[in-house]
């Protein structure tokens, strides 16, 4: 059986109507050719489709039967014809991102924020791992686009680097270090200093800088940039860090003060090299890089150092 859509038309047509002439009206097509397209349909399916008694024209059962699943087939097309405009016009679909949490903080909120607005259909999707989580999400394709430092080499893995910063201090307000404009490594002799862990890329990129200085440190270590802030806020330590955990101390309790020797590191979007980028993803990256700029504007506001790279 080879249903053609035009045959169904024409059929669904003539059940409202119950008249070729007004069927063919309607189609804009001769009555021969209604007449024609009906007999194909019927030798299509195997049943009439209509009888006529007493000079009147009535669907047969077996028409009446199959004709609620014609009207179902013409409401699933009229749905796939509205989502497909959406796509094209890019107010629907569907974006899922995978960030480290520090990223969740100013920069990616906004941009959400911001494509949000413009695309209020778009089913959005944020969630929040490690780093190397990160990096496996996108691999394995569970996530369009994620966020996470560099340097990353992982096979099936594309990196588009975003903005470059260097790392900072992170001293409680009131301490001594916090009113210098730079901190050597002879003001952090008698300090405690609070540092990623080696196993992460701001640790590896802090101890590949710092050799020397880490390994003379009184150190206290974590894996995650947030908890570095936190513990700086409760008085713990100063801490080695990136800038972007600022907007996580909107009370102001901690400083960032530059270090004399300058560490920087990249942020950078991650997606997969086995599928195309989407225009949505593309569409939200337009949206990003405005807000990746207005952080780094700000960053430099404090004499901190940032770049945007895209």
């Amino acid at each position: 059986m080879n249903l053609g859509i035009r045959q169904l038309e024409t059929f669904r047509l003539f059940a409202r109507t119950q008249s070729v002439t007004e069927t063919a009206r309607l189609m804009r097509v001769s009555q021969p050719a209604v007449s024609q397209t009906l007999k194909e349909l019927e030798a299509q399916l195997g049943f009439a489709l209509f009888v006529r008694s007493n000079g009147r024209t009535r669907l047969t059962i077996e028409a009446n039967n199959v004709l609620p699943d014609v009207e179902r087939l013409f409401a699933q097309m009229a749905t796939l014809r509205g989502k497909a405009e959406e796509l094209k016009d890019m107010r629907a679909g569907a974006l899922s991102i995978a960030s480290v949490p520090s990223f969740t903080a100013r920069i990616l909120p906004t941009a959400l924020g911001a494509f949000r607005a413009e695309r209020s259909q778009v089913r959005l999707r944020l969630e929040v791992y490690t780093a190397s989580d990160v990096v496996r999400q996108i691999r394995q394709e569970y996530c369009d686009i994620g966020f996470a430092f560099m340097p990353l080499d992982e096979a099936g893995v594309a990196v588009q680097p975003l903005l470059r910063m260097s790392m900072v201090c992170l001293v409680p307000v009131g301490h001594p270090l916090a009113s210098k404009p730079i901190i050597t490594a002879g003001d952090l002799e008698n300090e405690t200093i609070i540092v990623h862990g080696a196993q992460t890329t701001p640790g590896f990129v802090l101890r590949e800088s710092l050799r020397t200085e880490v390994e003379s440190f009184q150190i206290l270590t974590t894996n995650q940039s947030v908890a570095s802030l936190h513990m700086v806020q409760c008085g713990m330590g100063i801490a080695f860090a990136h800038p972007l955990v600022l907007p996580f101390d909107p009370l102001g309790q901690v400083v960032a003060v530059p270090y004399e020797r300058d560490v920087p590191l990249t942020f950078a979007m991650l997606y997969s090299r086995n599928r195309p980028v989407s225009r949505l993803v593309l569409q939200f990256e337009a949206i990003l890089r405005k807000s990746i700029t207005a952080f780094c504007h700000e960053l430099k506001g404090k004499g901190l150092t940032c770049e945007v790279l895209v």
